[in-house]
């Protein structure tokens, strides 16, 4: 899978947490991930939130928040690594929350060790929805 690719799905993953907690009705969706930090970010805020992510889950301490900041776009993050729920080796639970401006976006997702390749040295395999 490519990083972009990887960053759609990551996007994707993000804006569907966001709507899972929306009204049913197909507007209230649409706005609730419309209305989401991570819509907002530029190419730099990207790339500092898929540094942060990669890095802390590498050598990320289970429950130590590692937290990224871009002073150019004011717009911010964290991701607080843990083991993996359904102990899977090589697989980490992120709980991830995104700032922009005062939209603040979190979820969990548990990502997985590429073995295929070495970019992205990570892969999001799902939201985490449970617990």
């Amino acid at each position: 899978m490519r990083t972009s690719d990887t960053l759609k799905g990551l996007a994707m993953a993000v804006a569907m947490a966001a709507s899972a907690s929306a009204a049913a009705t197909p507007l209230s969706i649409y706005n609730s991930m419309r209305d989401t930090p991570i819509t907002k970010f530029g190419k730099a805020d990207m790339a500092l939130m898929k540094k942060t992510i990669y890095t802390t889950l590498d050598t990320g301490a289970d429950g130590v928040k590692v937290s990224w900041d871009n002073p150019a776009t004011s717009n911010s993050g964290s991701i607080t690594p843990a083991k993996d729920p359904k102990g899977r080796a090589g697989c980490r639970l992120a709980q991830i929350e995104n700032r922009h401006k005062t939209m603040l976006g979190a979820g969990g997702y548990i990502f997985c060790k590429n073995t295929k390749s070495k970019t992205p040295p990570w892969e999001l395999v799902a939201p985490w929805t449970e617990g």
